[in-house]
């Protein structure tokens, strides 16, 4: 969207022959002033500008801000402003001065858009279960009907579906909240950690014919929050499993450095393309395909990991060759 909603249009303005004091007494009730030559815009000045030239005139004291135009977007004006180090702009119309632009507008309409948006999400996410367990169990009722066995296949697309569906929700859920609910901090040992989000997913390394290698030598104490730090790292092994054939091989193991406790899961999967290396943490991220046993992928699965480590004061990072294996790499501090 442009800024032609946020733009301030009602301000003060201030003479730019009369003396820097004067302006003073205006700036204290507004952060900045349009300064006036005759009935010209000329210029912004903010308090900032007088407090250097406190003894001069109003045009010795305000300085260039680049202007933007009525039709430029957000993204456009906060990049001008970080360049150019100021949080309020002049918009110019058509080739004359319109009115202001501050940054503190735009963050705040971007805050509050960005929470109509999780509610709208959550709203929806909520109100789709039930319709969708309705289908489920249809299908459920409808693949037991002996005179339905020709349609079998396509019965079964249709709980795929709605498990694909669940699946979706569930990790909508899960994300939003997890960004929302404050971090609970306890003492863990980090392979103790480790070893439990192995054993819990111990079916789906038997089911592929996976060989779990584990290298645990970590003793360090960490303070995490226990749930989250588990759910993340349950992801990353589920994220191998799915991208490992048959008779692969996945390595994890922990290892200190100074200050720090490493966590390396490593497989010999089919790898991150090197065009979707960037995106694979972004949220509902299309840098998303499916298992090499047909397993389905959110796209949340990665972002929701990411997230957790860095709430923890951690990193996340990823390495693939984009065809034979990839290997992540999280760091918690001890």
């Amino acid at each position: 969207m442009n800024i032609a909603a946020l733009i301030t249009k009602q301000y003060l303005t201030v003479d730019a022959y009369v003396e820097a004091c004067n302006a003073r007494i205006l700036l204290q009730i507004q952060d900045a002033v349009v300064v006036m030559d005759g009935d010209r815009a000329i210029g912004i000045l903010t308090a900032m500008d007088v407090a250097l030239k406190p003894e001069g005139l109003v045009v010795e004291c305000f300085r260039y801000r680049p202007p933007v135009d009525f039709t430029d977007t957000l993204s456009t004006v906060l990049d001008r402003m970080v360049a150019s180090g100021d949080t309020t702009l002049p918009v110019n119309r058509q080739g004359s001065f319109y009115g202001l632009i501050k940054q503190s507008t735009i963050l705040a309409h971007l805050y509050a858009n960005q929470e109509k948006q999780k509610l709208a999400l959550l709203a929806a996410a909520h109100d789709i279960r039930c319709p969708i367990a309705a289908i489920e169990t249809l299908g459920t009722i409808l693949k037991a009907d002996p005179a339905l066995s020709h349609h079998q296949h396509l019965i079964g697309k249709l709980n795929e579906t709605c498990d694909y569906i669940q699946m979706l929700i569930e990790d909508i859920l899960t994300t939003e909240q997890c960004q929302d609910e404050a971090i609970e901090l306890a003492d863990e040992r980090l392979d103790e950690l480790v070893d439990t989000c192995t054993e819990s997913l111990a079916d789906k390394f038997e089911g592929k014919q996976l060989v779990l290698s584990k290298h645990l030598v970590s003793n360090t104490v960490i303070k995490v929050d226990r749930p989250k730090l588990t759910r993340a790292i349950s992801n990353i092994l589920w994220n191998s499993i799915k991208f490992t054939h048959p008779g692969g091989v996945i390595d994890v193991f922990t290892e200190e450095v100074p200050g720090w406790a490493m966590l390396v899961v490593q497989d010999t999967g089919i790898g991150v393309p090197k065009s979707m290396q960037e995106h694979i943490f972004d949220k509902f991220t299309e840098a998303k395909r499916k298992g090499t046993a047909g397993e389905p992928t959110t796209g949340l699965g990665l972002y929701l990991t990411k997230t957790v480590v860095e709430s923890h004061g951690g990193t996340i990072s990823m390495e693939s060759d984009g065809q034979s294996g990839s290997r992540f790499t999280i760091s918690l501090p001890c």
